[in-house]
Protein backbone atom coordinates (compact mmCIF):
# COMPACT_ATOMS: atom_id res chain seq x y z
CA UNK A 1 0.00 0.00 0.00
CA UNK A 2 1.55 3.27 -1.09
CA UNK A 3 0.52 6.79 -0.18
CA UNK A 4 -0.17 7.80 -3.79
CA UNK A 5 -2.76 5.05 -4.29
CA UNK A 6 -4.28 5.83 -0.88
CA UNK A 7 -4.69 9.48 -1.80
CA UNK A 8 -6.28 8.46 -5.11
CA UNK A 9 -8.76 6.19 -3.33
CA UNK A 10 -9.62 8.91 -0.79
CA UNK A 11 -10.13 11.45 -3.58
CA UNK A 12 -12.44 9.03 -5.43
CA UNK A 13 -14.53 8.54 -2.29
CA UNK A 14 -14.75 12.31 -1.77
CA UNK A 15 -15.82 12.89 -5.38
CA UNK A 16 -18.45 10.13 -5.26
CA UNK A 17 -19.88 11.57 -2.04
CA UNK A 18 -20.96 14.80 -3.63
CA UNK A 19 -24.34 16.44 -3.10
CA UNK A 20 -26.07 13.95 -5.41
CA UNK A 21 -24.93 10.88 -3.51
CA UNK A 22 -27.74 8.67 -2.32
CA UNK A 23 -28.66 7.77 1.25
CA UNK A 24 -27.60 4.15 0.73
CA UNK A 25 -24.06 4.97 -0.33
CA UNK A 26 -21.37 4.05 2.17
CA UNK A 27 -18.72 6.74 1.83
CA UNK A 28 -18.01 7.03 5.54
CA UNK A 29 -17.74 3.26 5.91
CA UNK A 30 -15.29 3.15 3.01
CA UNK A 31 -13.21 5.91 4.59
CA UNK A 32 -13.18 3.94 7.85
CA UNK A 33 -11.96 0.85 6.01
CA UNK A 34 -9.18 2.87 4.35
CA UNK A 35 -8.21 4.29 7.75
CA UNK A 36 -7.97 0.77 9.22
CA UNK A 37 -5.90 -0.44 6.25
CA UNK A 38 -3.50 2.44 6.81
CA UNK A 39 -3.41 1.67 10.55
CA UNK A 40 -2.43 -1.92 9.80
CA UNK A 41 0.23 -0.76 7.32
CA UNK A 42 1.70 1.58 9.94
CA UNK A 43 2.02 -1.28 12.40
CA UNK A 44 3.85 -3.31 9.73
CA UNK A 45 6.43 -0.57 9.11
CA UNK A 46 9.61 -2.29 10.12
CA UNK A 47 12.87 -0.91 11.28
CA UNK A 48 15.01 0.39 8.48
CA UNK A 49 16.30 3.54 6.97
CA UNK A 50 13.01 4.45 5.27
CA UNK A 51 10.58 3.03 7.90
CA UNK A 52 10.07 6.43 9.52
CA UNK A 53 9.38 8.08 6.16
CA UNK A 54 6.86 5.36 5.23
CA UNK A 55 5.11 5.69 8.58
CA UNK A 56 5.03 9.49 8.30
CA UNK A 57 3.45 9.28 4.84
CA UNK A 58 0.86 6.80 6.09
CA UNK A 59 0.03 8.97 9.11
CA UNK A 60 -0.42 11.92 6.78
CA UNK A 61 -2.80 9.81 4.68
CA UNK A 62 -4.80 9.03 7.84
CA UNK A 63 -5.10 12.76 8.40
CA UNK A 64 -6.51 13.15 4.90
CA UNK A 65 -9.07 10.42 5.65
CA UNK A 66 -10.10 12.18 8.87
CA UNK A 67 -10.44 15.60 7.24
CA UNK A 68 -12.36 14.10 4.32
CA UNK A 69 -14.82 12.34 6.64
CA UNK A 70 -15.24 15.55 8.63
CA UNK A 71 -16.25 17.47 5.50
CA UNK A 72 -18.73 14.89 4.21
CA UNK A 73 -22.24 15.28 5.54
CA UNK A 74 -23.64 12.23 7.31
CA UNK A 75 -26.86 11.04 5.69
CA UNK A 76 -27.73 8.24 8.09
CA UNK A 77 -27.09 6.90 11.58
CA UNK A 78 -24.54 4.49 10.06
CA UNK A 79 -22.62 7.45 8.61
CA UNK A 80 -22.54 9.00 12.08
CA UNK A 81 -21.37 5.68 13.50
CA UNK A 82 -18.48 5.54 11.04
CA UNK A 83 -17.51 9.15 11.75
CA UNK A 84 -17.39 8.31 15.45
CA UNK A 85 -15.50 5.08 14.68
CA UNK A 86 -12.85 7.13 12.89
CA UNK A 87 -12.60 9.34 15.96
CA UNK A 88 -12.30 6.26 18.18
CA UNK A 89 -9.60 4.58 16.10
CA UNK A 90 -7.63 7.82 15.98
CA UNK A 91 -7.97 8.38 19.75
CA UNK A 92 -5.62 5.72 21.08
CA UNK A 93 -5.09 7.73 24.27
CA UNK A 94 -8.60 6.84 25.47
CA UNK A 95 -7.78 3.17 26.00
CA UNK A 96 -8.69 3.53 29.67
CA UNK A 97 -11.77 3.29 31.89
CA UNK A 98 -14.39 5.98 31.30
CA UNK A 99 -13.87 7.43 34.78
CA UNK A 100 -10.21 8.13 33.84
CA UNK A 101 -11.04 9.95 30.56
CA UNK A 102 -11.50 13.67 30.36
CA UNK A 103 -15.19 14.54 30.42
CA UNK A 104 -15.45 15.41 26.72
CA UNK A 105 -13.90 12.11 25.63
CA UNK A 106 -16.04 10.20 28.15
CA UNK A 107 -19.32 11.50 26.72
CA UNK A 108 -18.26 11.05 23.08
CA UNK A 109 -16.98 7.55 23.83
CA UNK A 110 -20.24 6.71 25.59
CA UNK A 111 -22.27 7.98 22.62
CA UNK A 112 -20.09 5.93 20.27
CA UNK A 113 -20.68 2.75 22.31
CA UNK A 114 -24.43 3.46 22.50
CA UNK A 115 -24.61 3.84 18.72
CA UNK A 116 -22.59 0.64 18.20
CA UNK A 117 -25.10 -1.22 20.37
CA UNK A 118 -28.16 0.36 18.71
CA UNK A 119 -26.94 -0.50 15.22
CA UNK A 120 -25.31 -3.83 16.11
CA UNK A 121 -22.06 -2.88 14.39
CA UNK A 122 -19.40 -4.41 16.66
CA UNK A 123 -16.86 -4.54 13.82
CA UNK A 124 -16.02 -0.88 14.42
CA UNK A 125 -14.81 -1.55 17.96
CA UNK A 126 -11.16 -1.81 18.87
CA UNK A 127 -9.98 -4.80 20.89
CA UNK A 128 -9.87 -2.61 24.01
CA UNK A 129 -13.56 -1.73 23.58
CA UNK A 130 -14.58 -5.37 23.16
CA UNK A 131 -12.64 -6.43 26.24
CA UNK A 132 -14.01 -3.66 28.46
Amino acid sequence: MDVVSLRKEITEIREQAGPRAGMAEDHHERLFEVFREIDAAISRCSEGEDADDKAAGLIEAQGVVMRTAATLQARSMRDILYKLALWRWDAADIDQPVQDMNRADAIIYSAFLDLVKMLGERDVLKDFDKAN
